[in-house]
């Protein structure tokens, strides 16, 4: 049972988490989900991401709302099944404050969740910057996966990723959606990217892919995993609880329609098989926690 207070924030409103699924490109199998903090204003509704980190910056709610992701996270995580990772994204301020590996600390005590199963996804400019550098240093102690977000918009050396025991680079989705032209800087990014990661021991993700042929090509270029809407959209909590709890790992087919595979290879459309699990089995017997989407 979890004992944190909740944060009292500045900003009006209340935090609520969506999970991204990550998947791998070779087999379809789901690997992890990512958090996503959503924030709804009682009066405009819910607040696109980038304006609600520079807003947290501005009221100093970024630490508290730092503390309630990671403790609001792992505490769902714990929920899932065991091979499931969890990621949560942190930003260059947030790394800089020194506070971070804290709070990730208090959220592992808490939720009781292995810190092998927490990916903390930081950017380049962190991973760079001398400052972050400790707090990068004591999160690696503590166990947990350390991953750089939009890899290619900026970077000029891998050295500081090895450096801070960089687990995986994500590629940044704006190069994504070039992938089908034949020749361009966009395949040259992805390909090189990834050969630099491997090379160095570190995994490779690509965001954004939204269509089949994206998905295929960064498959031939060696990409180890995906995220992006051709996969899965972000999935309301209840919805990301019953995908990670299944008894049998789900598996993304690489089709233009978003399904699963099931057991029996016969394949279901996501969103079906969401429904239905909620109810009875997809293919296996299912029990699913009792959830509420935030």
């Amino acid at each position: 049972m979890l004992t944190f207070a909740e944060p009292t924030f500045t900003l009006q409103g209340n935090p609520f988490l969506v999970y991204l699924p990550v998947v791998d490109l070779q087999t379809g199998r789901l690997l992890g989900m990512e958090a996503l903090v959503r924030w709804r204003h009682p009066t405009r509704g819910d607040i696109a991401p980038e304006l609600l980190i520079k807003a947290a910056e501005t009221s100093n709610d970024l630490g508290p709302l730092t503390g309630w992701i990671l403790m609001a996270a792992c505490a769902e995580a714990v929920m899932w099944s065991p091979s499931i990772q969890l990621g949560v994204n942190c930003s260059v301020a947030q790394v800089r404050s020194g506070h971070i590996a804290r709070a990730v600390a208090e959220a592992l005590e808490q939720t009781l969740l292995p810190s092998d199963r927490l990916n903390i996804e930081v950017t380049e400019d962190a991973v760079a910057d001398p400052v972050a550098s400790p707090d990068l240093h004591a999160l690696s102690d503590l166990g947990v996966q350390l991953s750089v977000d939009d890899v290619g918009t900026n970077w000029s050396s891998f050295e500081p990723f090895r450096r801070n025991s960089i687990s995986t680079v994500k590629i940044d989705g704006s190069f994504t959606s070039g992938l089908e032209a034949q020749q361009g800087i966009n395949r040259l990014v992805v390909e090189t990217v990834t050969h630099m990661a491997h090379s160095l021991g570190m995994s490779a993700i690509i965001e954004k892919v939204e269509s089949a042929e994206q998905a295929e090509i960064a498959k031939v270029f060696h990409v180890d995993a995906a995220q992006g809407y051709f996969f899965s959209e972000p999935l309301p909590q209840g919805q990301a609880r019953i995908l990670a709890s299944l008894p049998e790992v789900p598996v993304f087919s690489r089709t233009e329609v978003r399904t699963l595979v099931l057991q029996d290879g016969t394949t279901v459309p996501l969103s079906e098989a969401l429904a239905a699990a909620e109810t009875g089995p997809i293919g296996v017997a299912v029990q699913v926690p009792e959830a509420a989407d935030a």
